[in-house]
């Protein structure tokens, strides 16, 4: 069965000398992964490296047999829906796109299962990436935003106390959890969850507090996801954003 779907490029791998395997976040099939066979020598093939760099919004055409909805696929075709031009080009925001797409390969984990509103989440906030003015917040309300959709957003009915738990997502007024934050992260963490994508560049938060707050969110996700591992683009964002 021939399906048509617009579909995320969160990751690729290399197999063997001249072939790829990309991990798409399909508007239709969920997470899928794709061999994309010789793809690094052929010049004539219809398939282009450059067509899945990570977070391009592609459409492409998969065969999908009823008895084999699992496993690697391979692509028929695919071309680009939504052309990026900003993202690649520019330093900042292609750090971020870099670090949010190893982020969503290490928590968007389970093949299969279509969710099209994180679907339509995702591409949009892409979308609105590449369009708008940058800001250095941009990638921490993304995850905090992302965190509501995979089940585990900071429970805001104590909004008011001055401290935050990590490990059970609420605010609190005091814990005896090693995973508790307060000061100027809290605040900051309480800023962030207020404010609308659009809002984010009236924010005025210090280099040095944004990426202590980055960490934040890291160690949130990796207690929520019972371990995503270490984020290797995170080192990177620190140096672009210092």
């Amino acid at each position: 069965m021939l399906i048509k779907t617009n579909a995320i490029v969160l990751s690729t791998l290399k197999y063997g000398d001249s072939s790829l395997i990309a991990r798409c976040y399909c508007k239709e099939l969920g997470l899928k992964s794709f061999m994309l066979k010789s793809i690094l020598s052929s010049k004539k093939g219809q398939l282009k490296k450059s067509l899945f760099q990570p977070l391009n919004i592609i459409t492409l055409i998969t065969k999908i047999k009823n008895e084999n909805k699992d496993g690697l696929h391979f692509i028929k075709e695919a071309r680009i829906c939504f052309p990026l031009i900003e993202i690649p080009s520019d330093i900042k925001k292609n750090t971020v796109a870099l670090f949010l797409s190893e982020v969503m390969s290490r928590v968007i984990t389970e093949e299969g299962a279509p969710n099209q509103i994180l679907y339509h989440f995702i591409e949009k906030k892409i979308i609105f990436l590449e369009q708008k003015v940058f800001s250095p917040l941009f990638h921490l309300k993304f995850m905090t935003d992302l965190s509501h959709h995979l089940g585990f957003y900071p429970n805001q009915s104590n909004l008011k106390e001055e401290y935050f738990d990590l490990e059970s997502g609420c605010f609190c007024s005091s814990s005896c959890s090693k995973y508790v934050i307060g000061g100027d992260l809290v605040m900051t963490l309480k800023k962030i969850l207020g404010a609308n994508f659009e809002d984010l560049n009236h924010l005025k938060i210090h280099n040095s507090l944004r990426s202590r707050v980055l960490n934040v969110l890291v160690d949130y996700f990796n207690l929520h996801l019972h371990g995503i591992g270490k984020i290797k683009s995170l080192d990177i964002l620190h140096e672009i954003f210092r």
